[in-house]
């Protein structure tokens, strides 16, 4: 783990590492405490007048499925470790191959080439994140409620979870954990967004280093070498 903790900081700018401790503490953290309410709201999820056990389930399935129509936010932070998790998976094995052997790259020519090749491939890998992250925090927004309500009044008879009517009245049911799950939505999106400024730092930082780019990366464990400096440079 160490070690590739050090592999994946050698092929990143300063605000790409930032970026990459962001994923590596926030979403095992999100997970961890959303992973922790799974099973402690389903038992802490009360309705007035009680109901039997089985108009409780359904009311609860129907709160839930109101609440996070698409994907519930421990499902939704599954995916987004996932794939971000993937795409880093990528870069970093791309890095670990191509950075040595720019190094080692004799031929000026060549050099600046491959120099090239990867600023092109490091740019692609942190747009595809950025348009992944917009993408992602509209589909949250759409169908996520960010802020839980305090009540929940669950419609006794539907036409999908045929719940019987019980005393004619609508059974009003209560969230115990519903106002520490709406700050755990704010702090996705909180996540989320500072992941997307961070993008936009990457990007901008690269664009403007582009000349000495490679240099940061490449020679980051090197003593300065003015010849080996110019090689790595590139227009």
């Amino acid at each position: 783990m160490d070690a590739l903790s050090e592999i994946t900081l050698r092929s990143q700018t300063i605000f790409g590492c930032i970026r990459f401790l962001l994923f590596l503490v926030s979403w095992p953290t999100i997970i961890g405490v959303l992973n922790g309410y799974l099973d402690k709201d389903r038992l802490t999820f009360n309705c007035d007048p009680k109901p039997s056990d089985v108009i409780k389930q359904l009311c609860y399935v129907r709160y839930t499925s109101t609440m996070s129509p698409l994907l519930i936010p421990l499902n939704f932070a599954y995916i987004v470790t996932s794939v971000f998790g993937s795409c880093w998976g990528v870069i970093i094995f791309y890095s670990a191959k191509v950075l040595p052997q720019i190094k080692r790259e004799q031929d000026m020519a060549k050099k600046g080439c491959q120099s090239r090749r990867f600023w092109r491939n490091f740019l692609s890998h942190v747009c595809v994140e950025l348009a992944v992250l917009v993408v992602l925090m509209v589909l949250f927004f759409c169908y996520q409620t960010i802020s839980l309500p305090v009540i929940f009044k669950c419609p006794q008879r539907n036409a999908t979870t045929q719940i019987p009517v019980h005393q004619g009245k609508n059974l009003t049911c209560s969230d115990l954990y519903y106002r520490q799950k709406s700050r755990l939505n704010i702090g996705i999106i909180s996540v989320m967004a500072v992941s997307m400024f961070l993008c936009i730092l990457v990007i901008g930082h690269s664009l403007w280093k582009k000349d000495t780019f490679i240099q940061e990366l490449v020679d980051w464990q090197s003593s300065s070498d003015p010849e080996q400096s110019e090689s790595g440079a590139f227009v």
